[in-house]
Protein backbone atom coordinates (compact mmCIF):
# COMPACT_ATOMS: atom_id res chain seq x y z
CA UNK A 1 0.00 0.00 0.00
CA UNK A 2 2.86 2.40 0.73
CA UNK A 3 4.88 1.33 -2.40
CA UNK A 4 1.40 2.41 -4.62
CA UNK A 5 0.89 5.96 -2.35
CA UNK A 6 4.95 6.69 -3.46
CA UNK A 7 4.63 6.32 -6.70
CA UNK A 8 0.92 8.27 -7.25
CA UNK A 9 3.14 10.97 -5.30
CA UNK A 10 5.77 10.88 -7.54
CA UNK A 11 8.59 8.96 -6.11
CA UNK A 12 10.12 5.71 -6.88
CA UNK A 13 10.57 3.93 -4.04
CA UNK A 14 12.93 0.96 -3.22
CA UNK A 15 11.50 -1.35 -1.06
CA UNK A 16 13.99 -3.74 1.19
CA UNK A 17 12.84 -6.69 3.30
CA UNK A 18 15.88 -7.39 5.35
CA UNK A 19 19.04 -4.31 6.69
CA UNK A 20 21.64 -5.71 5.17
CA UNK A 21 19.91 -5.49 1.34
CA UNK A 22 18.74 -1.49 2.57
CA UNK A 23 22.86 -0.75 3.71
CA UNK A 24 23.51 -2.79 0.38
CA UNK A 25 21.15 -0.15 -1.53
CA UNK A 26 22.42 2.96 0.06
CA UNK A 27 26.08 2.73 -1.07
CA UNK A 28 24.95 2.97 -4.70
CA UNK A 29 21.57 5.08 -4.21
CA UNK A 30 21.72 8.75 -2.29
CA UNK A 31 18.12 8.65 -1.61
CA UNK A 32 17.27 11.11 0.62
CA UNK A 33 14.60 9.87 2.80
CA UNK A 34 13.85 6.35 4.48
CA UNK A 35 11.33 4.81 6.04
CA UNK A 36 12.73 2.14 8.96
CA UNK A 37 10.59 0.19 11.17
CA UNK A 38 12.27 -0.36 14.41
CA UNK A 39 11.77 -3.59 14.75
CA UNK A 40 13.70 -5.70 12.13
CA UNK A 41 15.28 -9.37 12.01
CA UNK A 42 18.51 -9.50 11.86
CA UNK A 43 19.09 -5.67 12.96
CA UNK A 44 17.26 -3.18 14.87
CA UNK A 45 15.90 0.03 12.88
CA UNK A 46 17.93 2.30 15.10
CA UNK A 47 21.49 0.51 14.28
CA UNK A 48 19.85 0.56 10.43
CA UNK A 49 19.21 4.21 10.72
CA UNK A 50 22.43 4.83 12.42
CA UNK A 51 24.16 3.09 9.61
CA UNK A 52 22.41 4.94 6.81
CA UNK A 53 22.94 8.37 8.35
CA UNK A 54 26.57 7.47 8.29
CA UNK A 55 26.60 6.49 4.82
CA UNK A 56 25.06 10.32 4.06
CA UNK A 57 24.09 12.83 6.77
CA UNK A 58 21.43 14.50 4.79
CA UNK A 59 19.03 11.58 4.72
CA UNK A 60 15.94 11.86 6.70
CA UNK A 61 14.90 8.96 8.87
CA UNK A 62 11.03 7.88 9.64
CA UNK A 63 10.81 5.40 11.97
CA UNK A 64 7.69 3.07 11.78
CA UNK A 65 7.06 0.97 14.81
CA UNK A 66 3.77 -1.25 16.50
CA UNK A 67 5.20 -0.25 19.99
CA UNK A 68 6.65 2.50 21.12
CA UNK A 69 9.17 3.55 24.45
CA UNK A 70 10.57 6.29 25.97
CA UNK A 71 13.97 4.64 25.28
CA UNK A 72 13.09 4.37 21.16
CA UNK A 73 12.19 7.83 21.49
CA UNK A 74 15.17 9.41 23.15
CA UNK A 75 17.51 6.78 20.79
CA UNK A 76 15.53 8.50 18.15
CA UNK A 77 16.21 11.45 18.63
CA UNK A 78 19.79 11.36 19.46
CA UNK A 79 19.81 9.98 15.69
CA UNK A 80 18.18 12.87 14.21
CA UNK A 81 15.26 11.40 13.37
CA UNK A 82 12.74 13.06 11.18
CA UNK A 83 9.37 11.88 11.69
CA UNK A 84 7.84 8.95 13.54
CA UNK A 85 4.99 6.79 12.76
CA UNK A 86 3.03 4.81 14.94
CA UNK A 87 1.11 1.62 13.45
CA UNK A 88 -1.51 1.67 12.68
CA UNK A 89 -1.23 5.09 10.77
CA UNK A 90 -3.63 6.20 8.11
CA UNK A 91 -3.03 7.35 4.93
CA UNK A 92 -3.77 10.96 6.02
CA UNK A 93 -1.13 10.95 8.36
CA UNK A 94 1.14 9.12 5.62
CA UNK A 95 0.89 11.62 2.98
CA UNK A 96 1.15 14.39 5.64
CA UNK A 97 4.40 13.30 6.78
CA UNK A 98 5.29 13.11 3.25
CA UNK A 99 4.29 16.79 2.68
CA UNK A 100 6.22 17.63 5.61
CA UNK A 101 8.81 16.36 3.70
CA UNK A 102 8.75 18.00 0.68
CA UNK A 103 7.97 21.56 2.10
CA UNK A 104 11.65 20.53 4.23
CA UNK A 105 13.41 19.79 1.06
CA UNK A 106 11.96 22.86 -0.62
CA UNK A 107 12.90 25.12 1.88
CA UNK A 108 16.31 23.76 1.81
CA UNK A 109 16.84 23.13 -1.37
CA UNK A 110 15.92 27.44 -1.37
CA UNK A 111 18.06 28.21 1.54
CA UNK A 112 21.08 26.64 -0.27
CA UNK A 113 20.34 28.34 -3.09
CA UNK A 114 20.52 31.73 -1.39
CA UNK A 115 23.69 30.65 0.25
CA UNK A 116 24.95 30.16 -2.96
CA UNK A 117 23.94 33.60 -4.44
CA UNK A 118 25.12 35.23 -1.45
CA UNK A 119 28.72 33.43 -2.17
CA UNK A 120 29.16 34.00 -5.51
CA UNK A 121 28.05 37.54 -4.67
CA UNK A 122 30.48 38.03 -1.69
CA UNK A 123 33.44 36.16 -3.98
CA UNK A 124 32.75 38.30 -7.26
CA UNK A 125 32.54 41.51 -5.48
CA UNK A 126 35.15 43.70 -6.21
CA UNK A 127 35.58 44.84 -2.67
CA UNK A 128 38.02 43.21 -0.53
CA UNK A 129 35.48 41.46 2.35
CA UNK A 130 37.03 40.12 5.28
CA UNK A 131 36.01 38.92 8.65
CA UNK A 132 38.37 39.52 11.63
CA UNK A 133 38.51 37.95 14.93
CA UNK A 134 39.45 39.39 18.15
CA UNK A 135 42.95 38.05 18.16
CA UNK A 136 43.25 39.91 15.06
CA UNK A 137 43.37 36.49 13.16
CA UNK A 138 41.31 36.72 10.19
CA UNK A 139 38.29 34.37 10.02
CA UNK A 140 37.35 34.78 6.13
CA UNK A 141 38.33 36.79 2.96
CA UNK A 142 37.18 36.88 -0.55
CA UNK A 143 38.79 36.39 -3.57
CA UNK A 144 39.09 40.34 -4.31
CA UNK A 145 42.22 39.52 -1.98
CA UNK A 146 43.94 38.14 -4.96
CA UNK A 147 43.25 40.73 -7.29
CA UNK A 148 43.83 44.02 -4.64
CA UNK A 149 46.38 42.63 -2.27
CA UNK A 150 48.15 40.04 -4.61
CA UNK A 151 47.55 37.13 -2.24
CA UNK A 152 45.29 34.56 -2.39
CA UNK A 153 42.62 33.80 0.24
CA UNK A 154 44.19 30.85 1.61
CA UNK A 155 47.50 32.51 1.82
CA UNK A 156 46.01 35.35 4.00
CA UNK A 157 43.96 32.87 6.11
CA UNK A 158 47.00 31.21 6.68
CA UNK A 159 48.96 33.77 7.86
CA UNK A 160 49.07 34.85 11.73
CA UNK A 161 47.87 38.68 11.80
CA UNK A 162 47.69 39.02 7.94
CA UNK A 163 45.32 42.33 7.86
CA UNK A 164 47.72 43.98 10.38
CA UNK A 165 51.18 43.02 8.56
CA UNK A 166 49.50 44.44 5.32
CA UNK A 167 49.52 47.96 7.11
CA UNK A 168 51.90 50.37 5.45
CA UNK A 169 54.45 51.46 7.78
CA UNK A 170 53.71 54.81 8.61
CA UNK A 171 50.33 54.18 8.53
CA UNK A 172 50.55 51.14 11.32
CA UNK A 173 51.28 53.48 14.49
CA UNK A 174 47.80 54.86 13.75
CA UNK A 175 45.85 52.64 12.41
CA UNK A 176 46.62 49.21 14.57
CA UNK A 177 45.29 50.54 17.75
CA UNK A 178 42.00 51.76 16.39
CA UNK A 179 41.48 47.95 14.85
CA UNK A 180 42.21 47.05 18.57
CA UNK A 181 40.10 49.05 20.31
CA UNK A 182 36.64 48.70 18.17
CA UNK A 183 36.73 45.65 20.22
CA UNK A 184 36.03 47.33 23.76
CA UNK A 185 34.49 50.86 22.67
CA UNK A 186 30.78 50.74 22.15
CA UNK A 187 30.96 53.51 19.25
CA UNK A 188 34.03 52.40 16.62
CA UNK A 189 35.06 54.51 13.76
CA UNK A 190 32.61 53.58 10.92
CA UNK A 191 35.72 54.26 7.77
CA UNK A 192 39.51 54.67 8.33
CA UNK A 193 41.76 56.03 5.36
CA UNK A 194 45.10 54.32 5.19
CA UNK A 195 47.63 52.32 3.10
CA UNK A 196 48.23 48.65 2.45
CA UNK A 197 51.09 46.99 1.30
CA UNK A 198 50.91 45.05 -1.89
CA UNK A 199 52.55 41.24 -1.93
CA UNK A 200 54.84 43.41 -4.54
CA UNK A 201 55.72 46.02 -2.73
CA UNK A 202 53.60 48.89 -4.44
CA UNK A 203 51.37 51.09 -2.03
CA UNK A 204 47.37 50.65 -2.24
CA UNK A 205 45.38 53.63 -0.73
CA UNK A 206 42.14 52.13 0.66
CA UNK A 207 39.39 52.58 2.79
CA UNK A 208 38.39 50.44 5.50
CA UNK A 209 34.19 50.40 6.76
CA UNK A 210 33.87 48.33 9.84
CA UNK A 211 30.95 45.97 10.53
CA UNK A 212 30.78 44.88 14.04
CA UNK A 213 28.65 42.10 15.18
CA UNK A 214 27.70 41.93 18.56
CA UNK A 215 26.73 39.28 21.16
CA UNK A 216 23.33 38.46 20.46
CA UNK A 217 22.43 37.65 23.93
CA UNK A 218 23.85 40.99 26.06
CA UNK A 219 24.17 43.41 22.68
CA UNK A 220 27.35 44.71 23.94
CA UNK A 221 30.06 42.35 23.81
CA UNK A 222 31.52 42.59 20.32
CA UNK A 223 32.49 38.91 19.61
CA UNK A 224 33.40 39.75 15.31
CA UNK A 225 34.27 42.54 13.11
CA UNK A 226 33.09 41.96 9.22
CA UNK A 227 34.62 44.86 6.92
CA UNK A 228 34.95 46.10 3.25
CA UNK A 229 38.04 47.14 2.09
CA UNK A 230 37.66 49.69 -1.31
CA UNK A 231 40.76 50.46 -3.35
CA UNK A 232 40.78 54.30 -3.39
CA UNK A 233 44.26 54.36 -4.77
CA UNK A 234 42.25 55.76 -8.50
CA UNK A 235 40.88 58.44 -6.71
CA UNK A 236 44.28 59.81 -5.08
CA UNK A 237 46.09 59.16 -7.81
CA UNK A 238 44.01 61.85 -9.94
CA UNK A 239 43.57 64.20 -6.81
CA UNK A 240 47.24 63.95 -6.73
CA UNK A 241 47.67 64.83 -10.48
CA UNK A 242 45.40 67.57 -10.37
CA UNK A 243 46.76 69.19 -7.69
CA UNK A 244 50.15 69.06 -9.58
CA UNK A 245 48.73 70.20 -12.94
CA UNK A 246 47.58 73.00 -10.78
CA UNK A 247 51.01 73.64 -9.55
CA UNK A 248 52.34 73.26 -12.28
CA UNK A 249 49.99 75.93 -13.82
CA UNK A 250 50.45 78.26 -11.09
CA UNK A 251 54.09 77.97 -11.19
CA UNK A 252 54.26 78.68 -14.52
CA UNK A 253 52.84 82.01 -14.40
CA UNK A 254 54.42 82.93 -11.79
CA UNK A 255 57.75 81.69 -12.67
CA UNK A 256 57.48 83.73 -16.12
CA UNK A 257 56.80 87.11 -15.05
CA UNK A 258 59.77 86.58 -11.69
CA UNK A 259 62.09 85.85 -14.27
CA UNK A 260 61.13 88.75 -16.15
CA UNK A 261 60.99 90.86 -13.49
CA UNK A 262 64.15 89.90 -11.99
CA UNK A 263 66.24 89.39 -15.27
CA UNK A 264 66.56 93.56 -16.21
CA UNK A 265 67.55 94.80 -12.59
CA UNK A 266 69.68 91.67 -12.22
CA UNK A 267 71.58 92.53 -15.76
CA UNK A 268 72.80 95.63 -14.21
CA UNK A 269 73.67 94.52 -10.66
CA UNK A 270 76.07 91.85 -12.68
CA UNK A 271 77.09 94.85 -14.98
CA UNK A 272 78.03 97.15 -12.35
CA UNK A 273 79.57 94.67 -10.30
CA UNK A 274 81.93 93.60 -12.66
CA UNK A 275 82.76 96.76 -13.44
CA UNK A 276 83.99 97.82 -9.67
CA UNK A 277 85.46 94.63 -9.24
CA UNK A 278 87.87 95.59 -12.13
CA UNK A 279 88.36 99.00 -10.79
CA UNK A 280 88.58 97.98 -7.16
CA UNK A 281 90.19 94.04 -7.61
CA UNK A 282 91.18 94.38 -3.40
CA UNK A 283 87.41 94.69 -2.69
CA UNK A 284 85.85 90.86 -1.47
CA UNK A 285 82.41 92.57 -1.95
CA UNK A 286 82.71 92.80 -5.54
CA UNK A 287 83.39 88.85 -5.94
CA UNK A 288 80.73 88.38 -3.40
CA UNK A 289 77.98 90.76 -5.49
CA UNK A 290 79.23 88.91 -8.92
CA UNK A 291 78.95 85.55 -7.56
CA UNK A 292 75.70 85.87 -6.61
CA UNK A 293 74.06 87.46 -9.57
CA UNK A 294 75.70 84.59 -11.38
CA UNK A 295 73.93 81.87 -9.35
CA UNK A 296 70.37 84.23 -9.99
CA UNK A 297 71.50 84.31 -13.58
CA UNK A 298 71.73 80.51 -13.46
CA UNK A 299 68.23 80.15 -11.32
CA UNK A 300 66.60 82.60 -14.23
CA UNK A 301 68.05 80.09 -16.79
CA UNK A 302 66.22 77.14 -15.33
CA UNK A 303 63.08 78.65 -15.01
CA UNK A 304 63.45 79.36 -18.61
CA UNK A 305 64.22 76.07 -19.75
CA UNK A 306 61.26 74.25 -17.07
CA UNK A 307 59.07 76.36 -19.09
CA UNK A 308 60.19 75.83 -22.75
CA UNK A 309 57.53 73.64 -24.37
CA UNK A 310 57.84 70.08 -24.69
CA UNK A 311 57.22 68.35 -27.79
CA UNK A 312 56.02 64.72 -27.10
CA UNK A 313 55.31 62.02 -30.25
CA UNK A 314 53.73 59.54 -28.47
CA UNK A 315 52.84 56.09 -29.13
CA UNK A 316 52.37 52.36 -27.88
CA UNK A 317 55.58 50.80 -26.49
CA UNK A 318 56.54 48.39 -24.13
CA UNK A 319 57.80 49.81 -20.80
CA UNK A 320 60.20 46.79 -19.80
CA UNK A 321 62.66 47.39 -23.20
CA UNK A 322 62.74 51.16 -22.31
CA UNK A 323 64.38 50.58 -19.09
CA UNK A 324 66.34 47.99 -20.05
CA UNK A 325 67.79 50.17 -22.96
CA UNK A 326 68.64 53.08 -20.12
CA UNK A 327 69.51 51.27 -17.59
CA UNK A 328 72.40 49.69 -20.25
CA UNK A 329 73.19 53.15 -21.65
CA UNK A 330 73.83 53.82 -17.96
CA UNK A 331 76.00 50.39 -17.52
CA UNK A 332 79.59 52.27 -17.48
CA UNK A 333 78.67 54.88 -15.16
CA UNK A 334 77.25 52.41 -12.68
CA UNK A 335 80.22 50.18 -13.12
CA UNK A 336 82.54 53.32 -12.41
CA UNK A 337 80.39 53.82 -8.93
CA UNK A 338 80.98 50.08 -8.07
CA UNK A 339 77.16 49.69 -7.26
CA UNK A 340 74.59 47.45 -8.88
CA UNK A 341 71.59 48.25 -10.81
CA UNK A 342 68.75 44.97 -10.41
CA UNK A 343 66.03 44.96 -12.63
CA UNK A 344 62.60 43.49 -11.56
CA UNK A 345 60.07 43.84 -14.12
CA UNK A 346 56.83 42.24 -14.83
CA UNK A 347 56.72 39.32 -16.64
CA UNK A 348 53.95 40.74 -18.83
CA UNK A 349 55.67 43.45 -20.08
CA UNK A 350 53.08 46.15 -19.56
CA UNK A 351 52.45 48.65 -22.19
CA UNK A 352 51.77 52.54 -21.90
CA UNK A 353 51.01 54.93 -24.52
CA UNK A 354 53.89 57.25 -24.11
CA UNK A 355 56.80 59.26 -26.26
CA UNK A 356 59.87 56.28 -26.36
CA UNK A 357 62.76 59.03 -26.22
CA UNK A 358 61.30 60.86 -23.73
CA UNK A 359 60.28 57.97 -21.16
CA UNK A 360 64.64 57.07 -21.85
CA UNK A 361 65.22 60.37 -20.98
CA UNK A 362 63.19 60.39 -17.46
CA UNK A 363 64.82 56.99 -16.74
CA UNK A 364 68.24 57.87 -17.81
CA UNK A 365 67.91 60.90 -15.41
CA UNK A 366 66.13 59.14 -12.80
CA UNK A 367 69.07 56.17 -12.78
CA UNK A 368 71.67 59.04 -12.11
CA UNK A 369 69.98 60.85 -9.53
CA UNK A 370 70.46 57.45 -7.72
CA UNK A 371 74.05 56.66 -9.08
CA UNK A 372 74.18 60.28 -7.05
CA UNK A 373 72.56 58.78 -3.98
CA UNK A 374 74.37 55.52 -3.64
CA UNK A 375 77.03 54.44 -1.30
CA UNK A 376 79.45 52.01 -3.32
CA UNK A 377 78.33 47.85 -3.28
CA UNK A 378 74.80 49.28 -2.96
CA UNK A 379 72.11 48.73 -5.53
CA UNK A 380 69.26 50.27 -7.21
CA UNK A 381 66.31 48.20 -7.03
CA UNK A 382 63.54 49.20 -10.82
CA UNK A 383 60.46 47.55 -10.75
CA UNK A 384 57.80 47.76 -13.35
CA UNK A 385 54.58 46.52 -11.82
CA UNK A 386 50.84 47.17 -13.47
CA UNK A 387 47.28 47.55 -11.94
CA UNK A 388 43.96 47.66 -14.47
CA UNK A 389 44.55 51.39 -14.71
CA UNK A 390 48.16 52.29 -14.59
CA UNK A 391 51.30 50.92 -15.09
CA UNK A 392 53.97 51.87 -12.18
CA UNK A 393 58.28 52.14 -12.51
CA UNK A 394 60.01 52.13 -9.39
CA UNK A 395 63.32 53.24 -8.64
CA UNK A 396 64.20 52.42 -5.10
CA UNK A 397 67.39 52.30 -2.95
CA UNK A 398 68.90 53.22 -0.16
CA UNK A 399 69.92 56.80 1.49
CA UNK A 400 72.12 58.23 4.21
CA UNK A 401 70.74 61.77 4.16
CA UNK A 402 68.05 63.09 6.26
CA UNK A 403 64.64 62.78 5.91
CA UNK A 404 63.03 65.61 3.21
CA UNK A 405 60.24 67.37 4.76
CA UNK A 406 58.65 68.75 1.95
CA UNK A 407 59.49 66.33 -1.23
CA UNK A 408 57.57 68.57 -3.34
CA UNK A 409 60.37 71.02 -3.88
CA UNK A 410 62.44 68.09 -5.34
CA UNK A 411 60.37 69.13 -8.38
CA UNK A 412 61.25 72.70 -8.12
CA UNK A 413 63.94 74.28 -10.69
CA UNK A 414 65.57 75.81 -8.37
CA UNK A 415 68.80 74.97 -6.52
CA UNK A 416 67.17 74.42 -3.16
CA UNK A 417 64.79 71.71 -5.60
CA UNK A 418 67.29 68.94 -5.34
CA UNK A 419 70.80 67.35 -6.98
CA UNK A 420 70.28 68.23 -10.57
CA UNK A 421 67.83 69.98 -13.02
CA UNK A 422 66.88 66.06 -14.02
CA UNK A 423 64.07 65.98 -11.61
CA UNK A 424 62.33 68.91 -12.23
CA UNK A 425 63.15 68.13 -15.94
CA UNK A 426 61.57 64.24 -15.14
CA UNK A 427 58.45 65.56 -13.65
CA UNK A 428 57.47 67.69 -16.61
CA UNK A 429 58.01 65.16 -19.39
CA UNK A 430 56.13 62.95 -16.85
CA UNK A 431 53.42 64.98 -16.89
CA UNK A 432 53.72 65.68 -20.33
CA UNK A 433 52.68 62.51 -21.53
CA UNK A 434 49.39 62.57 -18.99
CA UNK A 435 51.23 60.77 -16.40
CA UNK A 436 53.02 61.40 -12.63
CA UNK A 437 56.34 61.47 -10.81
CA UNK A 438 55.62 60.97 -7.48
CA UNK A 439 58.58 60.52 -4.08
CA UNK A 440 58.91 58.63 -1.28
CA UNK A 441 60.49 58.04 1.35
CA UNK A 442 60.42 54.86 4.57
CA UNK A 443 63.22 55.11 7.07
CA UNK A 444 66.36 54.64 4.84
CA UNK A 445 64.16 54.32 1.52
CA UNK A 446 63.80 56.60 -0.96
CA UNK A 447 61.64 55.82 -4.49
CA UNK A 448 60.73 58.06 -7.39
CA UNK A 449 57.51 56.44 -9.23
CA UNK A 450 56.77 56.85 -12.55
CA UNK A 451 52.83 56.28 -13.42
CA UNK A 452 51.36 56.37 -16.53
CA UNK A 453 48.28 55.42 -17.70
CA UNK A 454 47.98 51.84 -19.09
CA UNK A 455 47.12 51.90 -23.47
CA UNK A 456 43.18 52.51 -23.63
CA UNK A 457 43.16 54.47 -20.09
CA UNK A 458 42.84 57.93 -19.38
CA UNK A 459 45.66 60.29 -19.30
CA UNK A 460 46.14 62.85 -16.64
CA UNK A 461 46.72 65.14 -19.27
CA UNK A 462 42.77 64.28 -20.27
CA UNK A 463 41.20 65.39 -17.42
CA UNK A 464 40.06 68.24 -18.08
CA UNK A 465 37.80 67.27 -20.74
CA UNK A 466 36.12 64.59 -18.60
CA UNK A 467 33.27 65.04 -16.39
CA UNK A 468 33.54 64.94 -12.57
CA UNK A 469 34.26 61.79 -11.00
CA UNK A 470 32.02 61.98 -8.18
CA UNK A 471 10.84 21.03 -7.56
CA UNK A 472 11.53 17.66 -8.40
CA UNK A 473 14.12 16.27 -6.81
CA UNK A 474 13.90 12.36 -7.03
CA UNK A 475 13.14 10.55 -3.57
CA UNK A 476 14.03 6.68 -2.69
CA UNK A 477 12.71 4.87 -0.16
CA UNK A 478 13.03 1.73 1.94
Amino acid sequence: MLEDVLVLEGFRPIICSRAEEAIEVSKTESFPLAFVDIHLPGMSGLELAAKLKEQYAEREIVFITGSSTVDHAVQAIKLGAYDYLRKPFTLTEFRFCLKRFQEKTLLRHRILRAEQRYSQLVQNLPLLIFGLRCDMQLDFVNQACSSILGYNPEEALDTPQWLLERIHPEDRARVEPTIASIFTITEPPSTIECRLVHKNGRNIHVMIKFIPSWDSRSGRNLRYLEGIIVDISDHVFLEKALVQKEKLNTLGAISAEVAHEIRNPLVSIGGFARRLQIKHPELPEADIIVRESQRLEKILNRIRDYLKPVEIHQKDCFINGIIKDAAGLLAPEIDKHAIYCRLDLDPNDPTVHADRDVLNQVFINLIRNAIGAINKGEALTVTSSQDPQRVHIEFRNRTNKPRIKNPEVLFLPFDEGGQSIGLPLCYRLVKSMGGMLSFNQEQDLIAFTVSLPRVGDIAISDLEEQAPLDSGVALYTI
